[in-house]
């Protein structure tokens, strides 16, 4: 899969129309949905017609909606001052343009991403898919659109200073994380205080606690609950491809733990965005961004009550070992198959975590990518608290 596939598509991501959310938060995933299907091999009539039929009604029952114009000037001085007050989405994406445009999308991203992704979790990490998506298809003005998005949906990760944990494999760690779940009442005690009332946080924009999931992961994140934003020292012990890998499965086993699973399905998507953000970074850069990335996933997962059973991690790991091959023809037409039940699905999400999977599963041939590729999700049913009109 190459950013070749998009090319005969690209006049739908040039397209700046619609506003980069609608109905409030809730984010247009379009043009994820249009590079997901592009990269599966979906012909160009079914790209355009999916485009066409989410514009006039998303899964979610709403349409897009018009894009908003700004009185506000983004510049070189102030365009940290309105960092996650979802406000000057087309200012930003002005001040951008410019930025990629003198800078190219290299140096954009190597001034930018490392301080805005300080904030990746904000838009439910939709607009750092947006901003992986972007550089994976070359796409100079989605590249500033994603850097817009990522200022105006910014919630920062970290609100005290982490600690170092000691587990040396992201596995590992993630089976502590539901040992510490199950064992201390301490440790669930402060995410159910957070999550049974973020109103607690004043400085959550109205919205978000409109949307009630979006209100939990930042509150937990601004909690600053140590279990969930210590350091883990694998960032040290691991490197390169070696912890490239193993953070993907990792996450996947995660998935699998929960097939289908929503919420969970968001953490694969979004690390293979910031993976391909590093790819345009300095090695400390990306440590940093690593160690944002294992900060906000746990947050994410303990805000959605997505830690499974540490038994149940474990006979995954083990029913899934890290060598053999599982390519064979068998394998290789399974996937392909995969690949055109998503062409079929409303739910875009399906298509990009094929995408994703098929991605991974390309560069090592891990079987677990490929039986988590084939659990698509539902479109989720929305809060009672959207029965009030949006705040904005």
């Amino acid at each position: 899969m190459t950013a070749q596939a998009v090319h005969g598509v690209a006049d739908l991501l040039d397209d700046r129309s619609y506003h980069i959310e609608f109905n409030g938060h809730l984010t247009n995933h379009v043009k994820h949905a249009v590079i997901a299907l592009a990269g599966i091999g979906a012909p160009d009539s079914v790209i355009r017609a999916y485009h066409e039929n989410y514009c006039e009604l998303t899964p979610y029952g709403f349409p897009l909606e018009p894009a908003r114009a700004s009185t506000q000037v983004i510049d070189a001085r102030n365009w940290r001052d309105f960092l996650g007050d979802r406000a000057h989405f087309s200012a930003y994406g002005a001040f951008f343009d410019g930025e990629v445009a003198h800078a190219g999308i290299a140096g954009a991203v190597e001034e930018y991403a490392p301080y805005l992704l300080n904030g990746w979790i904000g838009a439910f990490t939709h607009a750092t898919i947006h901003l992986g998506w972007a550089i994976w298809a070359d796409h100079p003005g989605m590249v500033a659109e994603s850097l817009a998005y990522l200022a105006f949906s910014y919630v920062p990760v970290r609100s005290t200073a982490p600690g170092v944990a000691s587990d040396d494999d992201p596995i590992a760690a993630l089976v502590r994380l539901s040992e510490g779940w199950a064992d201390s009442a301490a440790f669930r005690g402060a995410v159910d205080t957070v999550v049974t009332d973020t109103n607690s946080f004043t400085d959550l924009h109205p919205e978000l606690s409109r949307s009630g999931l979006q209100a939990r992961v930042a509150g937990v994140a601004l909690a600053g609950i140590p279990e969930l934003s210590d350091t883990p020292s694998w960032l040290d012990a691991l490197h390169g491809t070696e912890r490239r890998d193993r953070v993907r499965r990792a996450v996947t086993l995660l998935y699998l733990a929960a097939p289908g699973d929503f919420v969970v399905l968001h953490l694969i998507t979004s690390l293979f965005a910031l993976e391909i953000v590093i790819d345009k970074l300095s090695t400390e850069a990306a440590d940093a961004i690593y160690d944002l990335y294992w900060a906000g996933a746990r947050i994410i997962a303990a805000a959605e009550s997505k830690i499974p059973a540490a038994r149940k991690l474990r006979e995954l790991d083990g029913l899934y070992p890290a060598d053999g091959t599982d390519h064979s023809a068998y394998a290789t037409e399974e996937f392909d198959v995969i690949a055109r039940r998503a062409w079929l699905e409303d739910e875009e999400h399906n298509p990009k975590l094929v995408f994703v999977l098929r991605a991974w599963w390309d560069e090592d041939d891990w079987r677990g990518y490929r039986h988590a590729a084939a659990q698509f999700t539902s479109t989720p049913d929305l809060p009672a608290s959207f029965a009030e009109p949006p705040t904005e």
